[in-house]
C-alpha cells in the first residue's frame, strides 16, 4: 500500500467511525502517473540500471 492510499484508508475509516456508514464509492479516485517506458526493464538489466542510476549501480559492482 503506498502512502497516498494509505492516507485516503485514514479518512475512509475517519467517515465511518463518524457516520456509522461506508463511503460512497464515487467520493475519490487514485489517478497514477504512465510509466515511462524506458524504465520497464529488469533487475538483471545492469547496462540499463547503470545507465539510469549510476551511483546506485556503481555500489553493486
Amino acid at each position: 500500500m503506498t502512502r497516498k492510499e494509505s492516507t485516503l484508508c485514514e479518512h475512509r475509516d475517519a467517515y465511518r467511525t463518524a457516520t456509522g456508514a461506508e463511503l460512497p464509492g464515487d467520493s475519490f479516485t487514485i489517478d497514477y502517473p504512465a510509466l515511462d517506458p524506458a524504465w520497464n526493464s529488469g533487475f538483471d538489466d545492469h547496462d540499463g540500471i547503470a545507465a539510469r542510476l549510476p551511483r546506485i549501480a556503481a555500489l553493486c559492482r
